[in-house]
């Protein structure tokens, strides 16, 4: 059974990462890539959860009832108006751009980063792209390509997470891209990852195994989910700007005054 044999590799790779560990904290959503990472951490050591949100965003609404339901336990790190500007430009300084989407994906996992109490933190980060989770890889022709190419660059943005989170004297891995599970991942065929009416075929079964509810809840991105895409753009009208051009110069501002 292949939700079997993917399930067996990720075990894997948390022995790997979390060898020594007595507690590993997870940055978490609700969703369905961080619940599997959950649920699999909790064989292994003890796991305390981060979650980033903005007041009154989807995640703030549901992350506690999800955390709850599946025995976790949950630490809300929220963040406020007046704290947005500050983590764009850290993030933007991580990664090495001002590209808004990409700096609203990864704002969650960088805050969670900074608040979790634990030396080592898990993501699922790498999910979507080894498995289908994007819709847009549903409507191009060659969806197999994409997620190759999206792939790349998730891995170049998370050796940049590692080297913020060792600046800090911490770690941060991503249990699904792990070379083994890649290596499976790329094995398989396109409708064990997209069907005509599921997405991330494969890891909803995963999560059926583990007996987790999230095998069925619809995919939010992070940047969404968290509030935090929002709230960017609400800030970015406030000051009369495109949000690329806010984005833009707050990083331009951070470079001007270093």
């Amino acid at each position: 059974m292949e939700a079997i044999a993917a399930l067996d590799l990720l075990r894997k790779s948390f022995e790997d990462f979390i060898s020594g560990e007595t507690a590993v904290s997870v940055a978490y959503s609700g969703g369905l890539d961080s619940s599997i990472v959950a649920a699999v951490a909790k064989g292994f050591t003890e796991v305390r959860c981060y979650a980033c949100v903005v007041r009154g965003s989807y995640d703030a609404r549901n992350v506690k009832s999800r955390a709850e339901a599946e025995s976790l336990d949950l630490v809300l790190v929220e963040l406020t108006p007046e704290g947005i500007a500050p983590i764009v430009r850290e993030t933007a300084e991580v990664l090495g751009t001002s590209n808004p989407m990409q700096l609203a994906y990864t704002i969650p996992i960088l805050a969670v980063l900074k608040e979790s109490r634990e030396r080592l933190m898990l993501a699922g980060n790498g999910a979507d792209e080894l498995f289908g989770g994007y819709a847009k890889y549903a409507s191009v022709r060659n969806p197999t390509k994409m997620m190759a190419e999206d792939l790349d660059k998730m891995l170049r943005e998370g050796d940049r997470l590692r080297k913020a989170a060792t600046a800090m004297g911490k770690r941060i891995e991503f249990p699904f891209v792990s070379g083994e599970l890649v290596e499976f991942s790329r094995s398989l065929p396109l409708d064990r990852k997209i069907s005509t009416s599921q997405r991330k075929v494969l890891l909803r079964e995963v999560a059926k195994v583990l007996g987790l509810p999230s095998q069925n809840i619809p995919k939010k991105a992070a940047q969404y989910s968290s509030g935090v895409l929002k709230e960017m753009e609400r800030l970015a009208k406030a000051d009369g700007k495109s949000l690329a051009e806010w984005t833009r110069s707050l990083t331009e501002s951070r470079g001007r005054s270093s």
